[in-house]
């Protein structure tokens, strides 16, 4: 299993704790936190991170749906949204920005770590099939 460059999007503090540990003890590395929209865009421009922890609600003008857009538009990198809003709306909303998974908090390591292996494998599989 490869290392893979994750950044979490999360503005509960306590829940991007609990998210690094996990990804330390996944053997993933921490590419950064952000607790708004703007944030993650910028830690795109600088991390480059190679999967994307993203909560749905989000601090700012952006919510985690609109971010995951523009983050895929602008780098193409895949998001997993974490969020514990389960209305069909919500959900719907999600699946149509190009999603890689959608985790429902609480999050669990085991979870976690088979949603990053899926969404990072997904995104190479589609970008060798299918690229535009």
């Amino acid at each position: 299993m490869k290392t893979k460059k994750i950044l979490i999007v999360e503005d509960d503090k306590m829940l991007c704790t609990i998210f690094e540990m996990f990804i330390k003890e996944l053997s993933h590395e921490m590419v950064g936190v952000a607790q708004t929209g703007k944030e993650a865009i910028s830690q795109c421009e600088v991390a480059k991170p190679e999967v994307i922890l993203m909560d749905i609600h989000l601090d700012g003008e952006l919510n985690g749906i609109e971010t995951a857009k523009i983050i895929q538009e602008k780098f193409n990198v895949p998001v997993i949204f974490i969020s514990s809003d389960i209305e069909d709306e919500t959900v719907h909303k999600a699946i149509y920005h190009n999603t890689y998974g959608f985790l429902v908090k609480p999050v669990y390591k085991t979870t976690l770590s088979t949603a990053i292996e899926f969404a990072y494998s997904k995104h190479q599989f589609d970008q060798e099939h299918y690229r535009k």
